[in-house]
């Protein structure tokens, strides 16, 4: 038996913004260099993924996401470096709850 733990974060009016999904499609931008095929990764509507992005910018108060504009051979996209820092708080974040969230689990359910 364990516990599943998804680490959800919220505005303080209870508006959420973070999750594992953006935390997926972040990394896929990062992996695939393009928001549209991050999207594409994840069976995610562009219109979609780009809402959530938006969404995400205007809580945070910075952006996640540098475009580019496309033309002919298309546009490109690569993660901020303060997103890079945001992702890398996240997952040590959810990393650490998950550890405690298993200990627990040993001591409630030995």
């Amino acid at each position: 038996m364990k516990a599943k733990i998804r680490v959800t974060l919220t505005t303080d009016a209870g508006e959420r913004f973070y999750g594992p999904g953006v935390q997926d499609l972040l990394t896929g931008i990062r992996e695939h260099g393009s928001v549209k095929e991050a999207c594409a990764a994840m069976e995610l509507s562009y219109s979609k993924g780009r809402r959530i992005l938006r969404h995400a910018e205007a809580v945070l108060g910075f952006q996640l996401v540098k475009r580019q504009q496309g033309g002919a051979a298309g546009g490109s996209a690569a993660l901020t470096p303060q997103a890079e820092d945001f992702i890398q708080r996240y997952e040590s974040l959810t990393d650490a709850i998950r550890t405690y969230a298993a200990e627990r689990m040993g001591e409630a359910f030995p």
